[in-house]
């Protein structure tokens, strides 16, 4: 049975389990259900050829049968035609990366035992394996001139560390790693489109995350730090290295974590990160000296996170969020260096990310999405900016009757400041009509809700509850993405504050305009929304149902559980111990006994960035003080997202059913089912 036909399978069978309606019905457009938003199919890494004639894309769907998603090459002329898919059997292929020729491509596939890079031509045919690595391949860089190929993977485990494991086994030692955990960097010649021997570059002491190439091939630039264990992220830096022999020189030694993003002959050396550890400020382009590794931002007047795309002689382009959307900017390249403000190339007329540009940087594939029209592959020129689509990645979304998007406006009650959101109406909305309102939290804090296509946000469903008769209100509260590092700053030190007014002052605004029912209002947020969430639910009872997913609630256990502890010297300031009150006071748990709100929590069982002690701690408090009623869900062997489709289908379905049951529609306002 193919993946295709097991989704189908079971699309056909939860629709003959719903009510059979008249033929003339049936034609009519109708509200999206949770099985329309599993069957969709999503499209992700974009890589255009060097001379623009290919556009290569990755496709993602859910493989009900085995219990996993699976995600294949795509490929279409920049000219238009007909899409077609490039990779095919077992296994997920990605990151697809074109030869210095655009003759052919490379990809990661897992379709063996372990994960290897693969070249295919433009045109189909067999695929090839490039690497034969003796473990799992995590990413790859081929020489500008094709004469190599970089990658990182771990050693292969040596016979003496076997021998111990068998010994002693492999106990989990703190804040360590086991030698076959460190990514080490590879290089190896290519012949033939083909890799040989690997020789290992990097040393001992460092674990390598990401690597690129110097224009003229001789030599690599690679981020790194000092230990596989997260949180020594903050002590990241760049190295460089000209032969496997020679010492491993670091490059960068301003404040902040740095990783290497681009070598290119205009700019030099351009690595990415921010000039402190404050998660708060933007993260810049930097141009590095190699003479005394001094950096240079580059894109200082640009006032957000910015992420390379291409550079030539004369221009820098980069992308970052604008507000609710996402722009391609324009840095003008004067004697090596950035130049001046930058201009905006794109428009704002759609929600545009995923930019991969043409060697000489005058052409852009990207992906294109609004409100009610999902992601696909464009094209444009980088001089007139007109994308034209390429793809059609879900067709059959043209059947479905989607909720209208409004990007909203509001002032917070705590001191004034202007607050953005973005609100999905409910299918066939009439203005002046008062509905029942879902609050749905992104996490982050430095996060961002996008005036984009959504059909889910995570564990929620957006459009099924638009479809249902909801509206829903998703607040860019302070601390969000998207409006400058000032914004992004403002709830440091204060999270559990001023933030949480945020939010609470949208649902007055959404009321006030006449929109929200406030009789019937609802709540839910995954990972810092799940702080929020927990956090609401003990500030008010307006609300009449909660979900909180993977969110902490008891800040002083938090501390010694998850993997960044450092998450809160930048949100809260001091340690615990050294003021365990405020850690108390913006502690939801302290409160549990107040709420009266049911409340539903999600989590992964294997969740180690807020673990699942959180939730477990605040459902047995609930249930011990028995004022409200609470259900806990941890989903098995699942991290801090759930990813296993079939659990996926749960964690949707279950929270269209919890808010349905606390929070009902009236029936002959409600516009499709579940």
């Amino acid at each position: 049975m193919t993946r295709k036909t097991a989704r189908c399978i079971g699309i056909v069978a939860f629709a003959l389990a719903m009510t059979v309606m008249p033929l003339r019905a049936q034609s009519a457009p109708r509200a999206m259900n949770i099985e329309d938003v599993l069957a969709m199919d999503q499209v992700g890494e974009v890589a255009i050829s060097p001379d623009g004639r290919w556009v290569a894309y990755v496709v993602t769907e859910r493989n009900f049968e085995d219990d996993r998603n699976e995600s294949a090459i795509w490929i279409v002329s920049s000219d238009g035609g007909e899409p077609y898919r490039l990779t095919g059997g077992q296994g997920s292929d990605n990151a697809p990366q074109w030869a210095p020729d655009g003759s052919w491509l490379a990809f990661s596939s897992d379709r063996e035992e372990r994960r290897q890079v693969y070249g295919i031509r433009p045109n189909g045919g067999e695929a090839w394996r490039i690497t034969a690595s003796a473990t799992s391949v995590n990413e790859f860089e081929i020489a500008p001139d094709a004469s190599r190929i970089a990658y990182l993977a771990a050693a292969e485990r040596a016979d003496a560390d076997k021998e111990l494991e068998e010994l002693r086994g492999r106990p989990i030692v703190w804040d360590s790693a086991y030698a076959d955990q460190w990514q080490r960097l590879w290089i190896a010649p290519l012949a033939d489109r083909r890799a040989s021997d690997a020789v290992r570059w990097s040393p001992d002491t460092l674990h390598v995350t990401t690597v690129v190439w110097r224009p003229d091939a001789g030599a690599v630039a690679y981020g790194a730090r000092p230990s596989p264990v997260l949180r020594t992220f903050r002590r990241a830096a760049v190295y460089v290295q000209d032969e496997s022999t020679g010492p491993a020189r670091r490059v960068t030694g301003s404040p902040g974590p740095k990783t290497p993003v681009a070598w290119t002959s205009a700019l030099g050396l351009i690595v990415s990160g921010p000039s402190s550890d404050d998660f708060t400020v933007n993260r810049l382009l930097w141009q590095v000296s190699l003479a005394d590794g001094t950096v240079r931002p580059l894109t200082a007047e640009l006032d957000e996170n910015a992420s390379y795309v291409t550079a030539t002689d004369r221009t820098l382009l980069v992308e970052a969020s604008h507000r609710t959307g996402r722009r391609l900017y324009r840095f003008s390249v004067r004697d090596g260096e950035t130049a001046g403000a930058p201009v905006a190339v794109s428009d704002d007329g759609a929600f545009y990310t995923r930019f991969s540009a043409t060697r000489d940087g005058t052409t852009i594939a990207l992906l294109a999405e609004r409100p009610t029209a999902a992601p696909n592959v464009h094209v444009t020129s980088t001089r007139r900016f007109a994308p034209r689509r390429l793809t059609d990645i879900n067709p059959s979304l043209a059947n479905l009757a989607l909720g209208s998007h409004r990007v909203v406006q509001w002032s917070s009650r705590a001191d004034g400041e202007q607050i953005e959101g973005v609100l999905t109406l409910p299918v066939g909305y009439r203005e002046g009509e008062r509905v029942p309102l879902l609050l749905v939290i992104h996490g982050g804090p430095a996060g961002v809700s996008s005036n984009r296509f959504s059909p889910t946000r995570g564990a929620y469903p957006i459009q099924v509850f638009a479809g249902l008769g909801y509206a829903v209100l998703q607040p860019n509260y302070r601390g969000s993405t998207g409006y400058g590092e000032r914004f992004r700053g403002l709830n440091r030190g204060d999270i559990s504050g001023r933030d949480w007014v945020d939010i609470d002052s949208g649902v007055d605004a959404m009321i006030r305009a006449g929109i929200a029912d406030p009789r019937r209002l609802g709540i839910m947020g995954w990972s810092f929304g799940g702080h929020h969430t927990y956090w609401g639910i003990t500030q008010t009872d307006r609300f009449a149902a909660a979900s909180a997913g993977a969110g902490a609630n008891d800040l002083i256990s938090m501390y010694s559980q998850t993997d960044i502890p450092e998450f809160y010297h930048v949100y809260l300031g001091p340690k615990p111990w050294e003021d365990f009150e405020l850690y108390e006071e913006r502690s939801a748990f302290r409160g549990v006994a107040k709420v009266t709100t049911p409340l539903l929590i999600q989590v992964g069982e294997k969740d180690e960035r807020v673990p699942a002690e959180q939730s477990i701690q605040f459902f047995e408090a609930m249930r011990a003080i028995g004022n409200a009623p609470t259900t806990l869900v941890l989903y098995p062997d699942q991290p801090h997202g759930v990813r296993a489709p079939r659990l996926v289908r749960d964690l949707l379905s279950r929270n269209v059913e919890w808010f349905s049951k606390w929070i009902p529609v009236e029936k002959d306002r409600a516009a499709g089912g579940t």
